[in-house]
């Protein structure tokens, strides 16, 4: 996992269970929590996720009762208050360690800072950053500013001590993932300088840990395991449909599920049999056929098993309210519920990115050229590729890896 802190569900679990007592729970509400975790454990268990994310209680809490979690002004029965309390109490203790007897967490930012994490987050957008980018950037300021809340710091009397302080909280993270959290940290704290919201750039006094090119070696899928995946799809129903439509968009074209959940009609030229879309990432427009395969599953999904919405999107959540995704890891979360039907092995990997990477091997190994693949999988720069076929070093050595001037915004996997 490249953006989460490495706490699988059942050490979560146990770790508030620790809580409970240290707290001085009663027992009554001690067993109130349990009910709740164990069903939250099961659900987990359904879904196939071994590690808890700061997005999995809202997707749990959307799961049960379709309800935005962070809606304040949700009206709550007793039972759903509970679960919210619950799933409080279990992102309290991923997030700081430790439970907090009353807690105040409602799943948005601190107010003290929304001004200026906002000003941020619009800079950034102005200044074409990808809609996962800013997201990604929006769920690591808000842990940040948590952080602060909680030691009742001002941010604008943070200190390298503090920030320091911060970095060891990051202790049970992978190397990648505090990468992506300093790179954050860092870019944040030069814009409060530049716009003077702070005196000193604080940006240099946070570690930045090295990353090696051959550190990792992404996952692929054996084309055995692709043909299972697709046969364990039930395709006589809607969702079904659906699903399969959307997988074969990653087997095939290499499409990011981000890219996938957000496609629209528009996106759609039946006509010359293309799709045409403007990639979330990137904001580069990539296009890619519609071979018949494909065209024939979106088909039968739109004329057989869509449901009826005013949404653009072609492909739509199947519980009310009916419309576009909220999340892109729900191709993930259904990709692997096929997995455990067809008896794949899981492991680690992400994986609708796994597929992506499949098919640059794939591609690399029948011998198409690395500038092709690099077009197909919609990169700026064919080196951003290597990442995505260093899996196959034996093919990769036969191609040429004269790429020319480097271009400007060259994006990461």
């Amino acid at each position: 996992m490249d953006t989460a802190k490495m706490f699988t569900i059942p050490a979560l679990i146990d770790a508030a269970n620790r809580e409970l007592l240290r707290l001085d729970y009663s027992q009554s509400a001690a067993d109130r929590y349990n009910k709740h975790f164990r069903e939250f454990a099961e659900y987990c268990d359904q879904k196939m996720l071994q590690y808890y994310e700061p997005e999995t209680g809202p997707m749990y809490f959307w799961h049960c009762y379709g309800l935005d979690i962070a809606d304040r002004e949700l009206s709550l029965d007793r039972h759903q208050k509970e679960k919210r309390c619950a799933i409080r109490f279990l992102d309290d203790v991923y997030q700081f360690g430790f439970a907090r007897r009353h807690s105040s967490h409602d799943y948005s930012k601190p107010t003290d800072n929304t001004a200026l994490m906002e000003d941020y987050l619009t800079y950034c957008k102005i200044n074409k950053g990808a809609d996962g980018t800013i997201q990604v950037k929006r769920t690591k300021l808000k842990q940040f500013l948590r952080f602060l809340a909680a030691r009742k710091i001002s941010l604008r009397n943070v200190t390298p001590a503090d920030l320091s302080d911060y970095m060891i909280t990051l202790s049970g993270y992978s190397r990648s993932s505090i990468q992506v959290t300093v790179s954050t940290l860092k870019c944040f704290f030069r814009y409060l300088n530049e716009e003077g919201v702070i005196l000193t750039d604080l940006s240099p006094s946070i570690p930045k840990p090295k990353i090696y090119a051959e550190e990792t070696i992404p996952e692929t899928w054996t084309p055995e395991e692709v043909r299972r995946l697709l046969a364990a799809v039930d395709r006589s129903s809607g969702v079904g449909k659906r699903d399969y439509a959307m997988i074969l968009l990653a087997v095939v074209l290499g499409m990011r599920a981000g890219d996938i959940c957000a496609l629209r009609f528009r996106d759609l030229d039946w006509n010359g049999k293309l799709i045409t879309y403007t990639q979330q990432k990137t904001h580069k427009v990539n296009t890619l056929p519609i071979l018949p395969e494909i065209g024939e599953a979106i088909i039968d999904y739109l004329q057989n098993g869509r449901l009826i919405s005013e949404s653009d999107t072609v492909f739509i959540r199947h519980i009310h309210p009916y419309g576009p995704f909220q999340s892109s890891s729900v191709l993930s979360l259904n990709i692997k519920r096929y997995m455990r039907y067809a008896g794949i092995q899981i492991k680690e990997r992400k994986a609708a990115h796994a597929l992506r990477h499949t098919l640059a091997s794939s591609l690399l190994y029948s011998g198409t050229p690395l500038m092709t693949i690099s077009n197909i999988l919609g990169h700026y720069n064919p080196k951003t590729t290597v990442g995505y076929t260093k899996i196959d070093l034996s093919a990769l050595r036969k191609c040429s890896l004269s790429y020319g001037k480097k271009e400007a915004g060259e994006c990461a996997r």
